[in-house]
C-alpha cells in the first residue's frame, strides 16, 4: 500500500458526507474521487473548499479513478452490481448496512467479494461503541459467563426520505435500521439457529405511499440454546430514535441504552451495579478500523459476510411473518 489510501466515495447522501467528513480528519486518507446522482459531491466541495472529481456514472469512475478502495453509501435499492464490479478489480470495499434487500443479492455480493479475496467491512458501527467494546472484553475474560438472553428494541417515528417509506425500495424497517440489532444479536450471542416473528404495517394511513412495516416483534433461538427477542416500532416519539438492549448473562445483566452506555448488574455474590458512558464516536473509529485493516496493520472485522448474515436474518422475520409466525431454521 502507497502512504496514502487512496478511497472513492459512492453515494454521497447522509452517510457518505459522514465518512468523507472522518476520513478528511486522516492524514494517511486521500478521497480521490466521488460518484452522486443528487449533486451531494457537489456539495461537499462546496462546503469543505475542495476540488475532487465528481462523476455522476459509477462504471466511468471505476474506469477512470485509481483507488484502493470504495465506499459504498448508496440507498438499499440501488446496489445493482457495483460492489461485484470494484471486487472483480481487486478494490476493497466498504458498505452501508443494509448490503441488499433480498438474499439473493446479499449473496451475489458476499460472493464476488470472498471469490476475489478482497477486504471488506459492513457499516454496523455499533460495534464499535465503547461501552459493547467493554462488554465484549468482560465475556472474553470470562466474567459475564455465557450469554442467556437477549433482548432489545428500536423504536422512532420517521418518514425519512421518499424511498425510505417504500418497502420495496428499502426491504422494510427491519432491513434499513433494527437490523444494527439484530447484528448486535449475531456479534454477541452467536450464531442464530430459528427465528419466528411478525413484521406488520400498522400505521402511517394517512401518508401517501406508505407501505413500508412500521412493527415488528421477532423471537430467535440460538445455536447455544440461548434465546432472544427484538422488536422495532415507526409509531414511536417522532423526532427520537432509541435503540436499547440487554443481555442476560450468567453472572451478569448488561444494560444498554445505546452502543456508548451500559449499566451493568453483577449477580453472582454480592449483587452490585456500575453505569459506564463512553464518548466513543463509533463511526470515526470504525473507517480508522478499515484504513488499519487496508495498512496490514489490523485484521479484518465485520466483513462482507457479516452483513450478508444480517440480510439472512430480517429476512427470515419477514418470511416467518409472511407463513403466520412459522419458525425458519437457519
Amino acid at each position: 500500500m502507497k502512504n496514502k489510501i487512496r478511497v472513492a466515495m459512492l453515494g454521497m447522501g447522509g452517510m457518505g458526507f459522514e465518512h468523507a467528513g472522518n476520513m478528511l480528519k486522516m492524514e494517511d486518507v486521500e478521497i480521490v474521487a466521488m460518484c452522486s446522482a443528487t449533486g451531494g459531491g457537489d456539495r461537499f466541495n462546496a462546503e469543505k473548499g475542495l476540488n475532487i472529481p465528481v462523476y455522476s456514472d459509477f462504471d466511468e469512475m471505476l474506469d477512470k479513478v485509481e483507488m484502493d478502495a470504495l465506499y459504498v453509501c448508496l440507498p438499499p435499492f440501488a446496489h445493482n452490481g457495483q460492489i461485484e464490479k470494484a471486487a472483480a478489480k481487486k478494490i476493497a470495499v466498504f458498505t452501508e448496512k443494509p448490503i441488499a434487500i433480498n438474499v439473493e443479492r446479499a449473496e451475489s455480493i458476499a460472493k464476488a467479494v470472498r471469490e476475489n479475496g478482497v477486504v471488506s467491512m459492513v457499516g454496523y458501527h455499533m460495534r464499535f461503541g465503547g461501552a459493547v467494546k467493554h462488554v465484549r472484553k468482560l465475556m472474553e475474560e470470562g466474567i459475564t459467563g455465557r450469554p442467556i438472553m437477549y433482548t432489545a428494541i428500536y423504536e422512532c417515528n420517521s418518514l425519512h426520505t421518499p424511498w425510505w417509506i417504500k418497502r420495496e425500495l428499502c426491504g422494510g424497517q427491519v432491513f434499513e435500521q433494527v437490523i444494527h440489532l439484530y447484528d448486535m444479536a449475531y456479534y454477541i450471542m452467536g450464531e442464530v439457529d430459528t427465528v419466528a416473528g411478525f413484521v406488520e404495517k400498522l400505521s402511517h394511513e394517512d401518508v401517501p405511499e406508505y407501505t413500508v412495516d412500521d412493527s415488528s416483534a421477532v423471537s430467535l433461538k440460538f445455536k447455544g440454546k440461548a434465546m432472544g427477542s427484538i422488536v422495532g416500532s415507526n409509531c414511536s416519539v417522532p423526532g427520537r430514535w432509541v435503540g436499547r438492549f440487554k443481555i442476560i448473562f450468567e453472572n451478569c445483566v448488561a444494560e444498554f441504552g445505546n452502543e456508548n452506555n451500559v449499566t451493568i448488574t453483577y449477580t453472582k455474590g454480592e449483587v452490585r451495579s456500575e453505569t459506564l458512558k463512553f464518548d466513543t464516536p463509533a463511526k470515526l473509529d470504525e473507517t480508522r478500523y478499515f484504513i488499519d485493516v487496508l495498512k496490514g496493520e489490523k485484521p479484518e472485522f465485520t466483513p462482507i459476510e457479516d452483513g450478508l448474515m444480517g440480510v439472512r436474518l430480517v429476512d427470515a422475520a419477514v418470511r416467518s411473518s409472511e407463513a403466520g409466525g412459522m419458525p425458519i431454521k437457519f
